[in-house]
């Protein structure tokens, strides 16, 4: 199995922290994400990113998720080996989008001490309600595929109910006909086995957001219909961080860093950045 990955790096300025960067569902890192990441750069933030199994330019089925444990287990090893060799003694940090926000959430739990804080960037910590399937398929899902973990054949079939993701990711039209042409782009309905790991991984956080005492910057779009801001807020609320701060932008979609006006853009990322450099 070969994961792609990447870095970038400040040629002008000394390296004042690095970014461990999860992406999300579907995403990568090799298309918009690098681009508008180039900010962080800018600024003296390093770069660091891996493309999980089946997403981007790394091998596996594309969109296919049939282990939770198995896709942290990759981003685990890739961050603490990079961060230990690569920019040792360097502030590190975590910033995870949508998804990668659960991706990020369960990084730090397993290795705590390699990172000073995490950005989470609408999180995937529950999907919307309106974006999930009814209860009594999330239970036949379940049944016909078997528990976390495992696959079947049933498990690769892109049939799972979801509405279309780009529509309401992008608020800038011409950011969503763009995105739409990356090659890697998994334009259907999610498979099974991924819609089951995305619904487990979400129960599971939701229900353990009391325990997390990472240092944190939450950050998302009152507009958002993928992931809820109101989830949130719960983190913000409930983990017993003695760090933590939220913003909430007023008219916002999910994709705050590559969907979104240039105005608004800047915002996002002068947060993340001022934030971040605060704790270097």
């Amino acid at each position: 199995m070969v994961l792609a990955t990447s870095i970038m790096i400040p040629k002008k300025t000394a390296i004042r922290s690095v970014v461990c960067f999860c992406h999300g569902y579907t995403d990568n890192v090799s298309f918009m994400k690098r681009v508008e990441n180039m900010r962080l750069v800018e600024e003296g933030i390093a770069f660091c990113a891996i493309e999980y199994e089946g997403h981007g330019k790394s091998d596996g089925a594309l969109g296919l998720i049939t282990d939770w444990e198995r896709l942290i287990d990759d981003v685990q090893a890739y961050f603490q080996e990079t961060t230990l060799k690569r920019f040792h003694n360097i502030p590190a940090f975590l910033m995870g989008e949508s998804m990668g926000g659960a991706v990020a959430y369960s990084v730090y739990n397993r290795i705590p001490d390699v990172f000073r804080g995490v950005v989470f960037i609408c999180p995937m910590c529950k999907i919307s309600d309106h974006m999930l399937p009814p209860a009594w398929v999330i239970r036949c899902i379940q049944w016909c595929i078997g528990p976390t973990g495992t696959s079947s054949w049933l498990g690769y079939l892109p049939i799972s109910p979801s509405s279309s993701l780009h529509d309401v990711c992008y608020r800038v039209r011409e950011k969503r006909d763009l995105v739409s042409r990356c090659p890697s782009v998994f334009a259907r309905n999610p498979r099974l086995a991924t819609a089951r790991e995305l619904i487990d991984v979400t129960q599971r956080i939701s229900n353990s957001l009391g325990s997390f005492s990472a240092p944190f910057l939450v950050l998302h779009g009152q507009a958002d219909l993928v992931t809820d801001p109101a989830l949130s807020q719960a983190l913000y609320e409930e983990a017993c961080s003695q760090d933590k701060t939220i913003r909430l932008y007023e008219g916002m979609w999910h994709a705050l860093t590559t969907g979104e006006t240039e105005e608004n853009t800047k915002i996002v990322f002068r947060d993340c950045i001022e934030w971040i450099l605060a704790r270097s």
